[in-house]
């Protein structure tokens, strides 16, 4: 899709972007922002307006719907668009590369800035579970709100997360991110599940010792598994996802830690034939010194 996105990126005109924009201005009060208002919001003329729905509709970038009142809201490419314009106005990213990977609900992608090389993570909560608002503290005792929303809180956490993390505890350097995007360093290195490990007790320990850090700063992963876990051939590993932690002060915080802890030894149990206690894990985890 991001390919898709950046093309068009370079077919839109200021004035595209300020409709979008205010689009996505009215949708903090209308699911589906009536065509009347946009003017409003945008400053443009309506004729100017109209133009530029039609172009904004010809690049997939809002939907249109005609009820009772004719009415617009933001795609997912709309909301990409905008936010890799203010990424790039901001110096944030200056190309995108291909697509590197794919999580539950996100999309990750190469970038550069300045020659150096950098990950694009889009969130795109709800578009793969459904069921995703009763899962993510970021939503509980919100009412309505759109999946555009849910992705941004996503993503404001999960930048939130990584600043109060690195460089303590191995996790991508956060760059800086717009609404449901967020940049960080890139991290050499490979997926857990991709890798034969020639000494697994070696990394496994390496895990618990992040996992342990991560603690340490009063947060817990709390969606942690073999797909975000990341380890380097000369013996790193790097932790990644983390827009569902919680503070270490969350009732379930220690449910949490502990499911986390059990995933990573069901893996290595499964995979390499590693049998560690749960609780000694957790001790280890949990004990200062």
């Amino acid at each position: 899709m991001l390919e898709d996105v950046a093309q068009r990126f370079k077919n839109l005109q200021d004035y595209d972007f300020r409709v979008i924009g205010a689009v996505e201005v009215g949708m903090r009060y209308f699911e589906w922002v009536p065509v009347d208002e946009i003017p409003k919001y945008s400053r443009l003329p309506k004729d100017e307006v109209d133009y530029r729905l039609k172009r904004a509709s010809k690049f997939k970038m809002v939907q249109r719907k005609s009820v009772h009142y004719t009415g617009f809201k933001l795609t997912f490419a709309g909301y990409d668009a905008l936010a890799l314009n203010t990424l790039v106005k901001r110096n944030v990213i200056s190309s995108l590369g291909s697509r590197i990977g794919v999580g539950k609900e996100s999309d990750i992608y190469e970038a550069k800035k300045d020659g150096k090389g950098a990950v694009v993570k889009l969130h795109r909560e709800g578009t793969t579970f459904k069921h995703v608002k009763r899962q993510r503290a970021h939503l509980s005792g919100r009412g309505h709100y759109s999946w555009l929303l849910a992705s941004k809180l996503a993503a404001e956490r999960e930048f939130r997360a990584l600043n109060e993390l690195y460089p303590t505890v191995s996790v991508p350097e956060p760059l800086d991110y717009s609404r449901h995007v967020v940049v960080m360093g890139l991290v050499n290195g490979t997926d857990l599940v991709k890798v034969e490990l020639e000494d697994p007790d070696y990394f496994l320990d390496l895990i618990f010792i992040q996992i342990k850090s991560a603690y340490e700063q009063k947060i817990v992963h709390s969606d942690l598994s073999e797909y975000n876990v990341m380890v380097t051939a000369d013996g790193t590993v790097t932790i990644i996802d983390w827009p569902q932690y919680v503070y270490v002060t969350h009732p379930n915080s220690e449910e949490l830690l502990k499911r986390d802890v059990n995933n990573i030894l069901s893996y290595f149990r499964r995979k390499f034939g590693i049998k560690r206690s749960v609780e000694n894990v957790l001790s280890y985890i949990t004990t200062t010194y």
